[in-house]
């Protein structure tokens, strides 16, 4: 194949994957789940920029009294020292959700990059990295985590770090299963004609078409990583002076929150986690719907 001819194959494929790309960001905004989803998760995006920037205290200012309801001054009230819980919640937001994110970019590149290499290659390579999924898969997730955060520095970057390693193995065997079919295709065949590399196939012709499956593990690894990092707060492991939902949830528990009814100190993190699940199930059930060709609809 001459150069010319090579040239002209990559900018076809190039332009079909744009357009690709293109209209199933149309269908996208469109979808009714899928604008009720983005519409949820932007909010809470929100919520974290303004509290970045806009918080009404500093959280760990304990001028104000233990407990106190709602008021004008404070309108989710304070906790057991006195800390304002909105500023608590919005800051909490940002960090939150920052976690979730770093985890599921994280355990996705590792997922990908494993599930993809064993199923365009094969062979040794698949047995070898597939069995080392298997074992991470038989071991219990949350007791494991649960160790190693016991024995690690209760920092953020711990917890990420814990929780990244233990959230990849199943989205590789799902990666792998779709990796298998996508190569028997005509322009991964083609591409093998032309004298592409393995490497090569999987970033021009592999990957772009997982986009999809990823994006959706993508957002529920995020919700699972939020999750996480709140149930290790809640037992005290992390950083327990880090403003997050988990943390608030924590020191509602361990200072007798219920006992005095301090029911706006619980509520706002239990609803932004709430809310990010919800907000994620609209927006992976709509991407689901319109990549399945017998579905689609709204």
């Amino acid at each position: 194949m001459s150069d010319r001819e090579e040239e002209v194959i990559k900018i076809l494929r190039s332009s079909s994957q744009f357009n690709r790309f293109k209209d199933f960001m149309k269908k996208l905004l469109h979808h009714r789940k899928a604008l009720t989803g983005l519409s949820i998760l932007f909010l809470l995006v929100l919520i974290a920029i303004i509290g970045y920037f806009a918080a009404p205290y500093n959280p760990f200012n304990t001028n104000a009294p233990p407990f106190q309801p709602p008021t004008r001054q404070h309108l989710l009230g304070t906790d057991y020292l006195g800390e304002d819980v909105l500023s608590w919640f919005l800051l909490g937001t940002g960090t939150s959700l920052f976690v979730g994110f770093s985890i599921a970019i994280i355990s996705a590149f590792i997922g990908v990059l494993v599930g993809v290499t064993a199923g365009y290659f094969g062979g040794q390579v698949d047995n070898v990295l597939m069995r080392i999924v298997d074992v991470l898969l038989v071991i219990p997730g949350f007791p494991l985590l649960v160790i190693l955060s016991a024995f690690l520095p209760p920092t953020l970057e711990t917890t990420i770090l814990v929780l990244s390693i233990l959230s990849w193995p199943f989205l590789s065997r799902v990666i792998r299963s779709q990796t298998l079919s996508l190569k028997q295709r005509q322009y991964v065949l083609a591409s093998k004609l032309s004298g592409l590399s393995g490497f090569q196939i999987i970033f021009r012709d592999i990957i772009p078409n997982l986009i999809p499956i990823i994006f959706i593990n993508v957002i529920f690894l995020a919700v699972g990583g939020v999750v996480a990092q709140a149930g290790l707060a809640f037992f005290g492991l992390g950083d327990l002076r880090s403003v997050n939902w988990g943390t608030m949830l924590y020191w509602f528990e361990a200072e007798d929150g219920i006992v005095y009814n301090a029911w706006w100190w619980l509520i706002p993190p239990g609803l932004g986690i709430v809310a990010l699940g919800i907000g994620a199930n609209f927006l992976g059930n709509a991407i689901y719907e319109l990549t399945q060709p017998s579905r689609g609809g709204q």
